[in-house]
């Protein structure tokens, strides 16, 4: 199991069977995060001052997502169960068109 999440406001923190940090200055865009088992998840350093996880492509791990709190100044926290390997880091991502074409 992982544990995703961020720390102050220039920090992504991965704990668990893969331990990482990424430093991320001025970002203000996020990132995605690429697991070994299909999952890829968006963060982001949000205007409130809270890191924001949204899943974008679901993997085979098993996913739970606990919301970060403004009134409380937590994090989003992300785990995920399941057999992963290895994780990468980026800020752009493509993706295939489904669409007709001639």
């Amino acid at each position: 199991m992982i544990n995703i999440t961020g720390s102050s406001d220039d920090l992504i923190v991965i704990r668990g069977d893969i331990r990482e940090e990424w430093a991320r200055f001025d970002q203000e865009d996020g990132n995605y995060l690429a697991f070994s088992d299909g999952t890829v998840c968006y963060i982001v350093y949000d205007n409130d001052g809270i890191w924001r996880i949204t899943r974008t492509c679901q993997g085979t791990a098993k996913y739970i997502h606990a919301p970060g709190d403004v009134v409380k100044d937590t994090n989003d926290i992300v785990s995920l169960e399941g057999k992963i390997e290895w994780v990468v880091i980026g800020d752009e991502i493509s993706t295939v068109s489904r669409g007709n074409d001639d």
